[in-house]
């Protein structure tokens, strides 16, 4: 090599593992290689004596800069290179490092290098930033214990060649020991180091420590202390612009998207060529669903990225955002679907996948396509799931194909076949769109009618028998159906039903011998087939009507399924109608969607033509329009009644609809008033026959009142089967209540409008006495029955009220659809009464959601 140019110095321990391609890739570039170990077990001496005979001893004192100071005093080339065990030099380096330091001028003493640091074993994820690393000879001394600073003679140049790092890629073991020496070092330096930019640097190097290897809480607690000595200073110093990157994304990911943004932005108007703080703006803007600004910082991401590469030695600080360009070009992949950029869309998912971006994040890029609700547009999105598909492990589309479905899209066979799905009712989904044939019943069974019918009873064979007759020929449902096992009742239906198929075959005399069977097995369904029976004694006709639909109407009892569909389908029961046709399927996701989607129940439901088996159809599609179009719920609500007069007691089933609701108009009442609320309260609440199940809600200034508006005596019909039929009345007002205000008050007699047992024993407890023409009185009932409170309050002068208010933003409250209540008032509605009927209000209280308690006085002049 001629003159003796290029010196290495290594300080090394415990590096068996790294050490001979550290040695490896300098040894034909560099003149002398000096080696200090520090103390190894292992055989990292012997394979160092392999390369150099200045290899030398020296004794670990806790200080890397007095080791590496040592290391020093050993080359004796022009130049010196430090270098660890766990890097090598690159190719780009061994080709030029000789004739670039031949070229350099005698007053220049420092080159810059850029490390690339490796982070994982894939060599995949890397950061970047330039270091001192060549010294001219006796020009160099390091400072501090840990992460040492080299103390430099200008000048200093920058150049291009790579240094590779593999220190950052830890086993558990090396991770933890790792951590154990470097953050007891760099606190034992702090306890000492005194210079702000000094403390700083530490600081910062703590934090990393914490937050790759550590503890995440302290690491939180160090960036806090840090930013109040960055503030101190006054200045951000280059490391700086690392912590503002690390803590301010961690900030955002937590959810502190001002304060992130805040140090976001330091950074960046710190150093603008800085590629980090771009990347952190995208992910600030994923957060706001501001796809716009996201795309913008992402293309300055990649511009500034690219720039940097190209100029790497010139950064003196690390360039973190460097494993993020995977994640990056998702992102825009990501912003691109939304702001329906297609091609550009693909363009960045093809990157994305080009940089190895962890497969899991694709499946974010599936949910956003699977949101797309246009037609067209998801056709224009499936070039990039096919491309998902060919790279995307252990992701599953089925929310693709469901949207697939939906929106009726024409996609190659080659295409639904290749896609992973989780769910059964996906791959169903998959075969109906490609075969187009209905595959409830195959959904159902699951290729298992008997166990099927073992599982839903005589009215899951039913429902099976229907859509078995769309399907299949007679003689097959006859096989199918004699091969069901059940007890006599189960077994009788089956007879009836294989009379049926016996009769549409032409087959009469085994028609009638098996409805014979039917009623030796069943008697009960002796009503249904005798007038077949008859029918066919009096004419040979094998479209007479058999006995299914009235055995059908018979064991459903009008009920809203058959059997519990929703329970059995679960989570599918939202999807059936992407199997199926069949009325039942498309009823059945629309109940399922009501909560999530009322949008695409109401779509379902007004889509169906036969409601012939939909006993609750009506009332369905009367709660879609509860809301938006309360007048023509209530029509519904009416007609749903007429329809299956079991919706007359949805809650308790004993009292059907009669229309014998004793009701009445009264002048007040007007067409325009407004319409707050409308709904079944038998919801919640059985109208015991006697309060009319469909209730509007309407408002007037100071009050909302009912429609229908019972009668007093229908209230006290009411009242009186109520007491018969709970426990404990809902709405009962607790003795505790009325114990707590009575206890606070100075009031020795009471006139009371409810005497129960209960309440007499709370007042003669309190010593007050009852008292027929008393001026105190004590309501705790009837005021959601009277329109007017003045007659209510006529003769006192202070009333203890207690009242029960409705939530107007919550259409659930049970104060609607109590039936005993006729007229509602807010609390602000009862104030301002009380005050036009002469009365003040001296304390008001809150008991629970909906119990209010005012105690009034009347003015004197009243």
């Amino acid at each position: 090599m001629g003159k003796c140019l290029l010196s290495v110095a290594m300080i090394v321990k415990d590096e068996e593992q790294n050490i001979r391609r550290a040695l490896e890739s300098a040894k034909s570039v560099v003149d002398e290689i000096v080696v200090v170990d520090t103390g190894s077990k292992d055989r990292t001496p012997e394979i160092a004596s392999e390369y150099t005979d200045k290899l030398f001893f020296h004794e670990w004192k806790d200080d890397f800069s007095e080791a590496r100071n040592f290391s020093l005093r050993f080359p004796t080339c022009e130049w010196v290179l430090i270098l660890d065990a766990d890097e090598e030099v690159s190719e780009d380096f061994k080709k030029n490092i000789r004739s670039f330091l031949e070229s350099l001028p005698r007053d220049v003493n420092t080159v810059y290098l850029p490390t690339l640091s490796y982070l994982d074993w894939d060599f995949k994820r890397t950061e970047i930033a330039s270091t001192p690393r060549i010294f001219r000879n006796g020009t160099v001394r390091y400072k501090n214990i840990v992460h040492n600073q080299p103390v430099y003679k200008p000048k200093v140049v920058h150049a291009p060649f790579v240094i590779y790092h593999y220190g950052y890629i830890w086993t558990r073991k090396l991770k933890k020991k790792k951590y154990e020496r470097t953050a007891t070092l760099i606190k034992k330096h702090l306890e000492t180091a005194k210079n702000p930019a000094e403390r700083i640097y530490y600081l910062v190097q703590l934090y990393k420590t914490e937050l790759s290897i550590g503890k995440k809480s302290e690491a939180n607690k160090i960036a806090w202390k840090t930013l109040e000595e960055i503030k101190k200073v006054g200045m951000i110093p280059p490391i700086g612009l690392e912590f503002f990157y690390l803590f301010g994304l961690t900030l955002v990911t937590n959810g502190f998207l001002e304060k992130g943004e805040e140090l976001i932005d330091l950074a960046l108007k710190a150093f603008p060529d800085n590629p980090d703080p771009y990347f952190a703006k995208m992910i600030i803007f994923e957060r706001r669903s501001n796809w716009e600004k996201m795309y913008e910082y992402g293309k300055k991401f990649l511009e500034v990225l690219d720039f940097a590469l190209n100029r790497m030695e010139k950064y003196e600080f690390t360039i973190l955002s460097m494993k993020e360009i995977g994640i990056a070009h998702l992102l825009l992949c990501h912003a691109c679907l939304k702001m329906k950029k297609w091609e550009e869309a693909y363009d960045h998912l093809l990157k994305a996948i080009e940089e190895d971006v962890d497969p899991s994040k694709l499946s974010i890029t599936l949910r956003i396509i699977s949101e797309i609700d246009e037609r067209e547009e998801f056709q224009k999105s499936l070039k990039l799931v096919e491309k998902i598909a060919e790279h995307g492990e252990n992701l599953f589309f089925d929310d693709i194909i469901t949207k697939i479905a939906e929106l009726d899209v024409r996609v190659p066979e080659r295409l639904l076949r290749k896609v992973p799905l989780s769910k059964r009712i996906s791959k169903l989904i998959v075969e109906r769109l490609i075969r187009r044939k209905d595959l409830l019943l195959e959904y159902l069974t699951e290729g298992d009618l008997n166990s099927f019918v073992k599982k839903t009873g005589i009215p899951g064979l039913l429902l099976a028998f229907e859509l078995l007759k769309g399907q299949e020929s007679e003689g097959k449902i006859i096989r199918l159906l004699s091969k069901i096992e059940g007890d006599e009742k189960l077994s009788g239906v089956i007879q009836a039903l294989t009379g049926d198929l016996y009769l549409k075959l032409g087959n009469f005399s085994e028609a009638v011998s098996r409805y014979r069977k039917a009623v030796e097995l069943m008697p009960e369904i002796a009503s249904f087939v005798k007038p077949v029976v008859e029918d066919l004694k009096t004419k040979l006709d094998p479209n007479t009507e058999g006995v299914y639909e009235e055995l059908y109407r018979y064991f459903s009892g009008y009920k809203e399924f058959p059997f519990d569909l929703l329970d059995y389908a679960k989570e599918d029961a939202e999807k059936l109608y992407l199997i199926s046709d069949h009325p039942i399927a498309v009823y059945a996701s629309a109940v399922a969607l009501f909560n999530k989607d009322k949008k695409k129940a109401r779509e379902l439901l007004e889509s169906l033509e036969d409601i012939t088996k939909l006993p609750f159809y009506y009332y369905r599609l009367a709660k879609i329009y509860e809301k938006d179009s309360p007048k023509k719920a209530f029509e519904l609500h009416i007609k749903a009644l007429k329809e299956n007069e079991k919706l007359g007691d949805i809650v308790l089933g004993r009292y059907p609809y009669t229309e014998l609701y004793p009701n009445q108009i009264l002048p007040f009442m007007k067409q325009e008033d407004e319409i707050v609320w409308v709904g079944n309260i038998t919801e919640k609440f059985s109208s015991l026959g006697v309060i009319h199940p469909i209730r509007i809600w309407k408002r007037k200034e100071d009050f909302y009142y009912s429609i229908p508006f019972p009668t007093d005596e229908a209230l006290k019909l009411y009242k009186e089967r109520e007491q018969k039929t709970y426990k404990e009345p809902p709405f009962k007002i607790k003795e505790e209540y009325v114990l707590e205000v009575l206890a606070e008050s100075d009031i020795e007699d009471l006139f009371v409008n409810e005497k129960s047992p209960e309440l007499i024993s709370i007042v003669r407890d309190l010593g007050i006495e009852i008292k027929e023409n008393s001026e105190n009185y004590l309501l705790i009932s009837g005021i959601e029955r009277s329109l007017s409170l003045e007659e209510l309050l006529v003769n006192s002068k202070r009333a203890l009220l207690f009242f029960f208010v409705p939530n107007l933003d919550n259409r659930e409250d049970p104060v609607w659809f109590y039936p005993a209540f006729r007229v509602l008032r807010t609390t602000a509605q009862m104030r301002k009464t009380l005050e036009k009927i002469g009365f003040s209000i001296k304390q008001l209280k809150t008991f629970g959601k909906n119990l209010r308690f005012a105690e009034v006085l009347r003015r004197k002049n009243q």
